[in-house]
């Protein structure tokens, strides 16, 4: 991901994807367009704080200028990651094998893709945000109107690299005799875009010299998603260990109606969890393996608990005010962060609860 957007092939993606929405009149229209396209694209750019990032700087001045305020639009590049989902996910691949224990293809496409609400919020949105500016407006608010984005240098055939991997990974998952695992798909893209950068650019040692940022980025990685990953292992550890997992099951299975009534407390636990750490991976990581104990006392699949937990822990990260992605989106936009919380709030909630729903439904 971040070679991707080092050599400017994300943000032509972005660029691309987001460009025909200027020129649809109703801006609220728009901005539900955008938010499908940009849950689309959190399927190969899994970085909330990232594709945010990157939203900020291609589609931001886009509804801005259209008429919608800042904080609106700050919202929607918030609330476009609001579900870690698909195969290049990492907390989705935690959830698929080592929770519910099946291939990752299989979780996304029979569970993971029919519950994760795109459609509901792309509803609901625009009807909250274009009252919420509506009510700003009458308290006496602007809108300040922007300039257009800038395109990539890089030609406009690098939009499809960032979803090389993801097309490996779906073409071969309907290949039964080769079995391609998400690390070897990432490789094999890195790979396929290294060689096409030694074809287009001249200058040979400028191009070797970009793995400095890949390896860069795996060190930060190892710093902050591995100590996370380190750290949420033994907490849970902790919990089995001192007797808490069988407090929580035993509590949980004598509860009448458990099946719904746990799926809505596990992933309560997981939504203020991702709230008050700012991490939905944290979360997620932390309580994600007491969910096999859970269910096996309380006879149900653990798809049906897991599955709303571990996409609720993303929900909640969208509303927390320690959120790298909040944090980042308001100093870009110049916002408060307890503005742009308090703005994200309502929708975090909101499909908190359609995602219980969802899953119990579906699941």
């Amino acid at each position: 991901a971040v070679y991707m957007s080092h050599i400017g092939a994300s943000t032509k993606l972005a660029y691309l994807a987001t460009k025909p929405l200027s020129k649809i009149k109703n801006p609220y229209i728009v901005l539900s367009m955008l938010f499908i396209i940009g849950t689309l694209l959190k399927l190969v750019i899994t970085s909330h704080a990232g594709l945010a990032m990157l939203l900020m700087a291609i589609a931001f001045p886009i509804l801005t200028s259209l008429g919608i305020s800042k904080l609106s639009a700050a919202t929607v590049m918030i609330m476009c990651g609001f579900v870690d989902w698909g195969p290049n996910d990492s907390s989705a691949i935690f959830a698929a094998e080592n929770v519910v224990g099946m291939p990752m293809m299989d979780y996304f496409l029979t569970y993971q893709g029919k519950t994760a609400a795109i459609l509901v919020c792309a509803v609901f949105l625009p009807i909250y945000l274009r009252h919420m500016d509506k009510k700003d407006i009458s308290a006496g608010g602007t809108v300040t109107k922007a300039q257009m984005p800038q395109d990539a240098s890089c030609p406009a055939c690098y939009a499809m690299l960032p979803i090389v991997p993801l097309v490996l990974i779906t073409v071969f998952s309907f290949i039964p005799s080769i079995n391609l695992d998400v690390v070897t798909a990432n490789l094999i893209g890195l790979f396929f875009v290294f060689i096409l950068e030694l074809v287009r650019r001249k200058d040979r040692k400028e191009v070797t010299a970009d793995f400095s940022v890949v390896m860069k980025a795996m060190g930060n990685s190892f710093a902050n998603v591995v100590s996370i990953l380190i750290g949420a292992a033994v907490f849970a550890e902790a919990i089995k260990l001192l007797g808490g997992i069988t407090i929580i099951s035993n509590t949980l299975a004598a509860v009448k109606s458990a099946p719904i009534i746990t799926m809505a407390l596990m992933s309560m636990i997981t939504f203020f969890a991702g709230m008050l750490l700012g991490s939905g991976n944290a979360s997620w990581y932390a309580f994600g393996p007491l969910v096999p104990d859970v269910t096996a006392q309380m006879g149900v699949s653990t798809a049906t608990i897991a599955l709303p937990m571990q996409l609720s822990s993303g929900i909640g990260r969208c509303m927390s005010p320690v959120a790298g992605v909040v944090i980042a989106i308001s100093g870009m936009a110049e916002l408060d962060i307890m503005d742009i919380v308090k703005r994200c709030s309502v929708p975090a909630v909101a499909m908190f609860i359609c995602n219980l729903i969802v899953s119990y439904v579906i699941v």
